[in-house]
């Protein structure tokens, strides 16, 4: 039974129906003990990062923080002992959130604000003596989002971020974009609020007036009120977190890709075509992928024709079949809810509980070209760096297998071992799991946790971009 009809594909990013727990339920030892058996069951890579060589390495570091939830007393102070276990893996698909005891599993909240309301109380919050040299305060821009940051009520050192603005069809004005705590001077503790709804914890940092990092995820720029003396790089900030096409120096082709959630393939499509004399009559053109943290393969798809330079190969994935994922496979359905079918696909999937399963069988590959190909002997220059994350790997994976491309920059992050997303409702907790392996081979041939090198390694306070053109105008002109 080699392909899977409709139970294998609710797989991708499904998430366990949650169940709220008052605070009061939830201990700190029964909740490790849960998310202990969660990986040990669930997870996919777990046999292959504890293996007969390390077993004894995770039973110590296991019991050393079973001893210290018993000594959480506050359900609150759990987190941090969990997110310490669970960095024994060393993957980025992994994270666990507090939840609270919140009945209310929708945590964005809306706000009743718009543009003209919001500047009208920042000027008057900007006059009080607490907030009157506040930075942080003002008008903020990254991709798809425009937000306004003020403080929170009664508090001196916590702050809100609404949406003003959004391209964003799943967010509306007013809707609450993130949270901000100041740990000391510029650093916060962030609640960043994803298209799911749910709250992913972040690092921020105010690197300077017009420039907010969330730390390995994305960079916001003031674009209120501007600091007139840096209002060419908050330009280029605000240029450089969107996705665009634009001409360098009126012949360098240059496509920015932030990220692969924000705009639909057919947009891409729309956009390459529309520059499609400029990207094949080029010498060499530029994709910049730095600080991509992810999102849907389908979005790059459309550069293919003209980033590629013959066949690629693909592994084939494979599913941890274990009793907690075929259940969340079945999206919240009875066994004896399923139809015929559905019935067979369930029973066959159950009688290979605690393996991997091959969706496209026994080949380690599948071989894919588009059906065009266009400027064979051009060049292609990948920009790269250690935020280049999830969908960004797999984008790099493939088109370094390109003979026209040369990556520059660092290593990537080296989250891609483990994919497909599952989310389980742990008493207060929500954890997050990859269920499924990118190749075969990943225990003999990883990409987690070091990434994939660049070509030509450019250290990371260099201009990748300036370097990369130079170099790659000397290529061409050798050639």
């Amino acid at each position: 039974m080699k392909t899977m009809s409709r139970l294998l594909f609710t797989l991708t990013f499904l998430a366990l129906g949650t169940v709220s727990l008052r605070a009061q339920d939830c201990t700190c030892a029964e909740t490790f003990e849960k998310v202990v058996q969660v990986y040990e069951n669930d997870y996919a890579l777990f046999h292959i990062k504890v293996t007969e060589t390390n077993r004894a390495l995770y039973d110590a570091n296991t019991n050393l923080f079973r001893k210290k939830t018993d000594r959480v007393s506050a359900i609150e102070e759990c987190l941090p002992v969990l997110e310490q276990w669970l960095q024994f893996f060393r993957d980025g698909h992994t994270y666990i959130r507090f939840k609270g005891n919140s009945a209310i599993t929708d945590t964005r909240r809306s706000i009743v604000m718009d543009k003209n309301v919001f500047l009208k109380q920042i000027k008057n919050i900007k006059k009080t003596k607490t907030h009157k040299d506040n930075d942080l305060l003002g008008i903020w821009k990254y991709g798809a989002y425009e937000v306004g940051i003020m403080p929170k009520k009664e508090a001196n050192n916590e702050f809100i971020g609404v949406i003003l603005n959004s391209t964003n069809v799943l967010w509306k004005l007013g809707d609450l974009k993130f949270e901000l705590k100041q740990v000391y001077g510029n650093d916060y503790e962030v609640v960043y609020y994803m298209d799911n709804n749910s709250g992913r914890k972040l690092k921020g940092k105010l690197q300077n007036q017009e420039h907010l990092e969330l730390i390995d995820f994305n960079n916001w720029v003031k674009v209120w009120p501007s600091n007139t003396h840096t209002v060419t790089k908050a330009e280029e900030a605000e240029l450089y977190s969107d996705f665009h096409f634009r001409m360098i120096d009126g012949k360098i082709p240059y496509i920015r890709f932030p990220n692969f959630y924000e705009k639909e393939p057919a947009f891409v499509d729309s956009l390459i075509q529309a520059h499609h004399q400029e990207l094949v009559n080029a010498d060499f053109y530029i994709v910049d992928v730095r600080d991509n943290n992810g999102g849907n393969d389908a979005v790059y798809k459309p550069l293919f024709p003209y980033i590629l330079s013959g066949p690629i190969q693909t592994p084939n994935y494979g599913l941890w079949l274990s009793k907690g994922n075929i259940d969340i496979f079945l999206d919240g359905r009875k066994p004896e809810e399923l139809d015929e079918e559905g019935k067979a696909e369930y029973d066959y999937l159950s009688s290979l509980t605690g393996s991997v399963f091959w969706p496209d069988g026994d080949e380690y590959a599948s071989t894919s070209i588009p059906d065009t190909l266009y400027a064979p002997h051009q060049k292609v220059a990948v920009l790269i760096n250690k935020k280049t994350i999830s969908s960004g790997e797999t984008f790099v994976y493939r088109t370094r297998q390109s003979e026209k491309v040369i990556l520059y920059g660092q290593n990537t992050a080296g989250i891609i071992d483990g994919f497909n997303v599952l989310t389980r409702r742990i008493d207060c907790f929500d954890l997050n799991y990859p269920s499924s392996l990118r190749a075969k081979d990943v225990a003999k041939n990883p990409i987690d946790p070091y990434g994939m090198a660049p070509d030509v390694y450019i250290e990371e306070n260099l201009d990748v971009l300036k370097f990369a053109i130079e170099h790659m105008s000397i290529l061409i002109d050798k050639k």
